[in-house]
């Protein structure tokens, strides 16, 4: 599995961006297996084929660089972001469709991630949804004055999380544009959109 990476050799050497997506993709490849904290800096090294002393030139522990992975997916999800959704308007949330294509693209990631909870990554993840929630409710001005903000974020962000567990887990007989509608579809109803 490899993260869709955009071009960064106009900021930094050729080298150390190709060293670094070998050491993003190696513990992209292992916490499927293993689960993040069961994985060792030497594990990392080992499946990236580059020396402990490289990993740490490039990074200071193994959090480094979950987080430097996530940043790195993060971007690759907003790349991956259609004009459509952009020009139509009519979705509720932006976030949720790049997520959905991203989770089948790396689906064996998506499932470690969302089954190991208590997992530093999962808890990542977990509040990186709740973050883009948040967002999005606060730009478009969704929501009821009822309704406190961060009992909204944390109802989309569940469902939402537990949408896509359900759907990683499944035969996956549902395309990411369908099940992104129904999520959509059903988020509008909660906050009654």
């Amino acid at each position: 599995m490899k993260i869709e990476r955009t071009d960064v050799t106009n900021t930094i050497d050729r080298r150390v961006a190709r060293t670094r997506a070998l050491l993003q993709d190696a513990l992209i490849a292992l916490v499927p297996e293993r689960g993040y904290a069961a994985i060792t800096v030497d594990d990392i090294c080992r499946q990236a084929n580059v020396g402990r002393s490289t990993f740490y030139t490039h990074y200071a522990d193994k959090d480094a660089l979950r987080t430097a992975t996530m940043e790195e997916h993060l971007r690759s999800l907003s790349r991956g972001r259609t004009s459509e959704s952009r020009e139509t308007g009519n979705r509720l949330f932006e976030f949720s469709l790049p997520m959905f294509e991203h989770a089948r693209a790396f689906r064996s990631l998506h499932h470690a991630l969302l089954a190991s909870t208590g997992d530093t990554m999962h808890d990542e993840l977990r509040e990186r949804i709740r973050r883009a929630v948040r967002t999005e409710l606060v730009e478009k001005r969704i929501g009821d004055g009822d309704v406190p903000a961060e009992f909204a974020v944390q109802f989309i962000a569940g469902a939402f999380l537990a949408v896509l567990a359900w759907w990683i887990a499944e035969d996956g007989s549902l395309s990411p544009p369908q099940v992104d509608d129904l999520f959509q579809r059903m988020a509008a109803k909660g906050l009654g959109a």
